[in-house]
């Protein structure tokens, strides 16, 4: 038996797919077998895999097919080794991901996920250094020291709802009886990644975090990060906040930073003016969760078109001015 399953949900990016088996199968940690589940219409992920001809690779084809939610759960049950980390099709590890991210668990049996920092990078391959550094100092991964994560009820829900630091669907290896029995609610499908952390530490399963980027995570216009999942987005911080309701100050940045969402998905669809209605929607959404000028902007913006309409010309402003001072 292997000791890491790498599950690979996909769905018609031969485009893609092969950069990531190519990352897959260039580990310096060989003990691994690679499950691809293919949720796709079209045949070429399947002639791909066999032009590879990899024996590691176990290719399935859901008929019909799964979702991506679905998929995943898929290979995760399918998997029969201790260890199972997800890369995606369109992702790519370095060389030694696997190497650094399973020794942990040699010295460390009661751990349920390792996670590690990531790079952020566009369609084409290329690295987002700044938009990296952003995002690692927001959640807090340039910070968070390495080795085991200390936490309490307050301090795991921060992790994963404000911070969503830990990233099991791209950046982790995870103790498969640990998410082998994982449910995810229709109503936050695609989002098992945050509901997959969020049942860890609501278990107060042991986490350990590998303070290097090890992996590099694509953003483009065909990813689901790229498209956005509002209504799933907003029911996992609805359930979060419902099953906590005694969890204490934590609550509050939680609902704060759930806000910081609505009102960054209301004004980017200021963007178009045949958005009009959606982003009034969007806004309205964010007014429980916002305080002090943004409140009073996103409940006006919503309930008068007029205002709506400045807000777009002070975001329009904004984004000119920004530009020419780059």
């Amino acid at each position: 038996m292997a000791l890491v399953s790498v599950v690979m949900p996909t769905c018609d990016r031969p485009h893609f797919i092969r950069t990531a088996l190519d990352s897959a199968l260039a580990q310096t940690m060989k003990d691994f077998v690679i499950l691809v589940g293919d949720d796709g219409a079209s045949d070429e992920t399947e002639r791909l895999i066999a032009d590879i001809g990899d024996s590691r690779i176990r290719y399935h084809r859901n008929r019909p097919g799964l979702g991506a939610t679905g998929n995943w759960l898929d290979l995760i049950r399918r998997a029969d080794t201790p260890l199972v980390a997800t890369l995606h099709d369109d992702d790519k590890w370095h060389p030694d991901f696997l190497a650094e991210m399973t020794a942990p668990f040699d010295d460390h049996p009661d751990i349920a996920m390792v996670y590690c920092d990531f790079w952020l990078m566009d369609g084409n391959d290329q690295t987002r250094f700044a938009l990296t550094e952003q995002e690692a100092a927001r959640t807090g991964r340039s910070i968070t020291p390495a080795g085991p994560v200390d936490y309490d009820r307050a301090e795991g829900l921060r992790l994963v709802a404000v911070d969503n630091a830990p990233q099991p669907a791209y950046a982790a290896v995870l103790r498969t009886d640990a998410v082998q029995g994982l449910t995810v609610p229709a109503d936050i499908e695609p989002l098992y990644d945050i509901w997959c952390s969020y049942q860890l530490v609501k278990e107060r399963r042991e986490l350990f975090y590998v303070n290097k980027r090890l992996t590099s995570y694509r953003v483009h216009e065909d990813s689901a990060t790229g498209r956005g999942f509002a209504e799933a987005e907003d029911a996992v911080f609805q359930r979060i906040l419902d099953e906590n309701t005694d969890a204490g100050p934590v609550l509050e940045e939680i609902r704060a930073y759930w806000g910081s969402l609505q009102w960054a998905r209301g004004t980017r669809l200021m963007d178009s003016l045949a958005s009009l209605r959606a982003s009034q929607e969007q806004l309205a959404n964010a007014v429980p969760n916002l305080k002090g000028v943004r409140s009073v902007l996103a409940s006006a913006a919503n309930r008068f078109v007029a205002i709506w309409h400045i807000t777009r010309l002070m975001r329009l402003t904004k984004q000119v001015l920004a530009a020419s001072r780059r």
